[in-house]
This record gives C-alpha cells, structure tokens and sequence, in this order.
C-alpha cells in the first residue's frame, strides 16, 4: 500500500494514546506471519526445486524413450523394407509359375480338341462314303465347331492337312447328297420310302454344309421341278395369253401331287415358295 494508506491504517489500529499499549502485541503476531510466510515460500521454494529437478529427469527420459521409438520405427521399416522386397521375388515367380500353368493348360486343351478333332474327322469320312447322312450332320456340326477353336492355327501343318482333308470330306457329301436328289422327281420316290428317309437325312448335312450348297440344290430342283412345264407350254397352242390359266392350273396340281413327297424338305427352306416363284418368273 502507499504511504497515506499506511498512516489511516495506523491510526485506525490506534485512534487514542492509550491504544498504544498494543503495539507490542500486533508486532509479535505480525512478526510470527512473517515467519509463517517466510516458512511458506521457503517449502514453496524448496518444492519447486524438486520439481524442476523431477521434471528435467522425466523429460531427458521421455526424449531418451522418443529416441529409441524412432530407433525401432526405423528397424521397423527396414524389416518392412525387406519384407516387401521378398514378396516381390515371391510374387514374381509365382507369377512365372501361373504364365507356366495357363500355357501348360491351354496346351493340353488344344491337344486333347486335337485328338477329338482327328477322330471326329475319320469317322466323318468313313459315315460320308457309307453314305450315313443322318450321323454325318451330326458329326459335321461337331467337327466344324472343333475346327473353329484352330483358327489361330491355320497354318500348323497338322491342321492344314486337316482342314484340307475337311473341305474334300464336303465335297463327297456334295457329290452324294447331288446324286441322290436326281432320283427325286422321277417316280421312284413314292414307292421307295428308304429313299426319301435318306433324302431328308441328306437336307440334315446339307444344312450342316455352307448355305450356298442349300441354295444350289433347291435352284436346281426348282429348275429340274420346271422342265415339263416349259416342255408344255411352249407349244404354239397352249402359249397363247387365254390359256395362262392352265399354266396355274398346273403349278396348283404339281403342287398338291408333290406335298407328301416335298415333306423332305425342313420348312426352312422355303422349296414350294422358291418354286413359285421361278415359275412366275419363267411364265412372265
């Protein structure tokens, strides 16, 4: 406090002369808090010392437990280091092993389709001379979808010799499927009932066959179908523009005569409606 602060508290604690006579007890007392307090920031004094000395010692031991964190991330990260490094050269050749597998897989598949591919091939021939239509459609199919997974080996000499083989395979069913049909038309057919089973079992490998052998085969029944009628109306009577309702007449009855000998045909190929018209086209 100031000086006049200090003066209005003296002469508050001793407003008359006569309580003077207290002086010497409030000097005891004040002197007994003094030492109180002296006592007081002397331990405070003391405390702190202790534990700024606690806290340097507990400091060096957190820098020194930092330190050999760090140690051991780092020991850790060279382990890891290695470790990554050994998967990789594990990986590697696992992945060396697994190229391995797959090409050791897709060779084993190719040569087993191979060997079904010889048989099938040979079996093929053997039905084809016999004449066996009904199993060589079948056959056939299975051997053009076993030739389709050798695309990319067209040109192995194995399977060249193969495809060739094929294509001459085809050529014998042509020709025998050809030959057949020239029976069709003349008579025999609706007395013989094993020709025309082996007639629609010869549609079956001719459906088995390229679409351009279909196409030629009905071409030329159709035109085969249409030689009579160009043999009868070409007569001087019969061109004449009042009589063209023979020439439907005509196509009505071949038609309804030829239904059950034309069942041979699969409806898919549209033979009674290929007919009609070419024989449009001719009669135009």
């Amino acid at each position: 406090m100031d000086k006049s602060s200090a003066l209005e508290y003296i002469n508050q604690m001793f407003p008359t002369e006569a309580s003077l006579s207290g002086v010497e007890p409030l000097m005891q007392k004040i002197q007994s808090e003094i030492r109180r307090v002296d006592a007081s920031i002397l331990a405070a004094v003391r405390q702190q010392s202790n534990s700024g000395t606690k806290a340097k010692e507990e400091l060096a031991a957190a820098t020194n437990a930092v330190q050999e964190l760090m140690y051991k991330i780092r020991e850790i990260k060279t382990k890891a280091e290695q470790s990554e490094t050994m998967v990789q050269e594990i990986c590697r050749d696992i992945k060396k092993l697994d190229c391995a597998k797959r090409h050791i897989t897709t060779t084993i598949t190719a040569l087993h389709r191979l060997t079904m591919l010889v048989s099938a091939v040979e079996q093929l021939q053997v039905m084809a001379s016999k004449r066996q239509y009904k199993e060589a459609a079948a056959q056939l199919e299975a051997v053009n979808q076993l030739c389709s997974h050798f695309e990319a080996y067209r040109d192995v000499p194995k399977i060249s010799e193969l495809r060739e083989k094929l294509k001459n395979i085809k050529k014998i069913l042509k020709s025998h499927v050809y030959s057949d049909f020239t029976s069709l038309g003349t008579g025999k057919e609706t007395e013989d009932e094993d020709l025309l089973q082996q007639l629609s079992d010869a549609c079956l490998v001719v459906d088995a066959l390229e679409p351009s052998v279909r196409e030629e085969l009905v071409k030329n029944f159709c035109s085969k179908e249409l030689i009579s009628y160009k043999q009868i109306f070409d007569g001087a009577e019969l061109a004449k523009l009042d009589k063209t309702e023979r020439r439907y007449a005509w196509i009505k009855r071949r038609l309804r005569s030829n239904e059950d000998t034309w069942k041979i045909f699969p409806p898919s190929w549209h033979v009674d409606y290929l007919l009609c018209i070419q024989f449009c086209k001719i009669t135009r």
